[in-house]
């Protein structure tokens, strides 16, 4: 039974990573208050970490184009949240990524006087920096897993923390039985159905190019072991390693991953790496004009400079990427100086624990509502 001083605690996620996220701020909240009611939209991490599902909302979300397909299942969510928000009033909404789904529910939140706190700064300095109006009306703290953002943010009035990154923190590694080769090359095509079909394809081509002139050369795809599914009719024999990232992050000398979190895997593990992300060409030329930043890929915009390749978006550039592929791994000098720059920035996160301080942001804002 909750005592008034039981905090009630909602967490709302729409895609894998949203549900990774709130995971990790469960398992903080768990640990400073394990009385904490925790309920929440999410997926499979979430569940076990203890939070109670509304809904599960995170398997193979969808993106882009794509995502208008998604707008009626969003909406009659978000509809259920405000039902729900209305009996139970929780003291605090922890809005867990995914912005255009989790605005709603922002402003559902505040109608009924609960306090809201992001998990994940919406990029706004990437695409919409005009939209800091709403976000401010809507919202009570951001909680930033980019060292820049903090700062970006509160610039502009609204109250921001930089907390580290859950995949920057040291992972266990398993003893697995991977190839010898040299190079050894690890693909990463992403989680989502749409990103698998159109980078694997294209990361195929890539390594294509790298065996030709690296004939020894060795390659694995590594990806959740949910997303084995959607991976396997792509794969071209290839050999899917599940649920293993840090230990073949390890053993790989060079990474070709599509754009995200995944690259903040990679450089954590000072992995040389190209960053991609294959997209059609109406996606590529509104990128071209909604988003302001220089750089697409993580470690590249946490520098504020060129320190990895990136082509994102992309188009049927396959060949030109492998070369340039080949080129680096033919470059000692040059991959060590990458693996330097990626150690580098990969400092910046060694002092945080992004789990106990989401936690403590969360907690203090149920205990002052």
């Amino acid at each position: 039974m909750r005592s008034d001083t039981t905090k009630k605690i909602l967490m709302t996620a729409f895609e894998p990573s949203g549900d990774s996220l709130g995971a990790m701020a469960a398992v903080g909240i768990r640990e400073m208050d394990p009385e904490a009611q925790l309920f929440g939209l999410g997926g499979t991490e979430m569940k076990h970490a203890n939070v109670e599902l509304l809904a599960e909302t995170t398997h193979d979300a969808k993106m882009g184009l794509g995502a208008i397909s998604e707008i009626r299942r969003i909406k009659g969510l978000v509809d259920m949240v405000a039902k729900w928000i209305d009996e139970h009033r929780p003291d605090v909404v922890v809005a867990v990524d995914s912005p255009a789904a989790n605005w709603p529910v922002c402003k559902v939140a505040k109608k009924y006087g609960c306090k809201v706190v992001h998990l994940a700064a919406p990029q706004l300095w990437a695409w919409a920096p005009w939209r800091i109006h709403k976000m401010k009306r809507l919202s009570d703290h951001v909680m930033c897993l980019l060292p820049f953002e903090s700062d970006w943010f509160a610039s502009r009035g609204m109250p921001a923390t930089f907390i580290g990154h859950p995949a920057m923190r040291k992972h266990e590694f398993a003893e697995i039985d991977l190839p010898a080769g040299d190079p050894k090359i690890v693909l990463l095509p992403g989680s989502r159905k749409s990103e698998i079909t159109k980078n694997l394809p294209m990361q195929h081509t890539i390594l294509q190019c790298i065996c030709t002139e690296f004939p020894r050369a060795k390659a694995v795809i590594a990806c959740r072991g949910e997303d084995v599914a959607r991976v396997e009719p792509y794969a071209q024999g290839l050999r899917i390693v599940p649920d293993k990232l840090p230990s073949v992050l390890e053993w790989a000398d060079f990474a070709l991953n599509v754009s995200g979190t995944v690259s903040l895997h990679v450089m954590r593990h000072a992995t040389p790496m190209i960053g991609m992300y294959k997209t059609n060409l109406l996606s590529m030329l509104a990128a071209k004009i909604v988003l302001t930043t220089p750089f697409r890929l993580l470690p590249n915009l946490i520098a504020g400079k060129h320190i990895v390749p990136e082509f994102i978006p992309c188009g049927n550039i396959a060949m030109q990427i492998g070369e340039l592929a080949a080129e680096l791994l033919s470059d000692e000098e040059e991959m060590e100086e990458m693996r330097s720059q990626l150690q580098k920035e990969a400092a910046i996160y060694a002092t945080h624990d992004p789990s106990r301080e989401a936690a403590e942001i969360i907690l203090s804002f149920a205990s002052n509502s």
